[in-house]
């Protein structure tokens, strides 16, 4: 992804906003395939159940990332969730759903607005014409605003700030100018690459707008071939979608849940928490993130439920005592929840703090404060 931000812009842009992200380092609970086909080493098919499939993006953490995709192949048709990030990442989903059935593509569901899970929307309607492509209203009417501004602020910057990072990898340094990691170097390395394609393939960027639009639920087909599309509230964005199949027990979650680091730019933790308590409340046996592996149990959606909470707690004593913006961003750190998620590694420690608790915490100001 890139975040709802311009993404490789500067090095006060880098440090106090960001991108995406996809499990490395400290994971998330990771599933072990039933059956897995690596069709590029990026990109890994994990079946989940008969005809239901994830594909499981494997770039490192880091400042671009392509996003995971949901395949269900129902009776006459093929359902995918999101596409990716680059049209080069989402023809090879498309690749693989052809290695696996050749039945058509007829719903693409978006889960948010974000680039990494809509810009390669285009790929499925050029591949299947006849494809429709569901999202929640509030998701539909962003992308024709935020979406738009978000592109033209990551396409003005990422050249320039790719060109930087890729002089500072050559002297052996990090995006801050301090000796680089061999994990910060892998992911830098990968991001500069995404970005790259993605600036490439913009000249023949096409938007797509929904062909159907979710307000609270929308359910497809029935028995082991339904899918019902929920919305609980705002979360991550304002209209993020749950992808359920109530059949098999099996959840997409889009950006609502990412391993092993969330982000939170732009995000409404207050209601965040409600909508991961809702999430549990169905009880799935596997759920499938935005970004990061496989889980086949709920300890990781429980822990971002209880990071979240903390923050709003933390953050409206702050606002009780009149602590100023600044304030609150020192004081509220979850410092000591960080090193078991990071490891107290650099790379892992500049992600945990800058796209998830920093703006999280920025946004959760705004909640309480009721700026949103």
């Amino acid at each position: 992804m890139l975040s709802p931000t311009p993404i490789l812009t500067t090095r006060h842009t880098i440090l106090a906003a960001a991108s995406v992200i996809v499990a490395l380092g400290c994971r998330g609970p990771e599933a072990k395939p039933t059956s897995a086909e690596i069709l590029s080493p990026n990109l890994e098919i994990v079946q989940l159940d008969s005809g239901v499939y994830a594909a499981i993006r494997k770039e490192p953490l880091s400042l671009a990332v392509n996003s995971n995709s949901l395949i269900v192949i129902r009776d006459t048709d093929v359902v995918v969730v999101d596409a990716q990030f680059t049209r080069e990442a989402t023809r090879e989903t498309v690749a693989a759903i052809r290695r696996l059935t050749d039945k058509p593509v007829d719903y693409v569901i978006n889960t948010h607005w974000h680039d990494d899970h809509v810009a390669g929307d285009q790929v499925y309607r050029d591949s299947f014409p006849s494809v429709r492509f569901i999202m929640h209203e509030n998701t539909a009417a962003d992308l024709a605003t935020l979406a738009v501004t978000n592109r033209r602020n990551q396409l003005e910057g990422a050249l320039p700030a790719a060109d930087r990072f890729e002089r500072l990898l050559a002297m052996n340094l990090g995006i801050d100018s301090t000796k680089a990691t061999p994990m910060e170097r892998d992911a830098v390395e990968s991001a500069v690459r995404i970005v790259r394609q993605y600036v490439a393939e913009a000249r023949a960027f096409r938007p797509i707008a929904a062909t159907d639009t979710v307000h609270q639920r929308m359910t497809l087909g029935q028995g082991d071939d339904r899918v019902d599309l929920l919305w609980f509230g705002p979360g991550n964005t304002r209209g993020d979608l749950i992808v359920h199949l109530p059949e098999r027990g099996i959840v997409a979650t889009g950006d609502l849940v990412v391993a092993p680091v969330p982000f939170a730019f732009n995000s409404h933790p207050v209601c965040w928490t409600r909508v991961l308590d809702s999430v549990l409340a169905l009880a799935p046996r596997v759920i499938v993130p935005g970004h990061g592996p496989v889980m086949r149990d709920l300890q990781y959606v429980r822990s971002v439920r209880g990071w979240l909470d903390r923050i709003n707690q933390e953050v409206s004593q702050a606002l009780a005592r009149h602590d100023s913006l600044g304030t609150v961003l020192k004081t509220v750190t979850l410092d000591d929840i960080r090193r078991s998620v990071t490891g107290n590694g650099k790379w892992m420690n500049f992600l945990w703090r800058q796209f998830f608790v920093g703006p999280a915490v920025r946004a959760a100001f705004g909640d309480v404060r009721g700026e949103k």
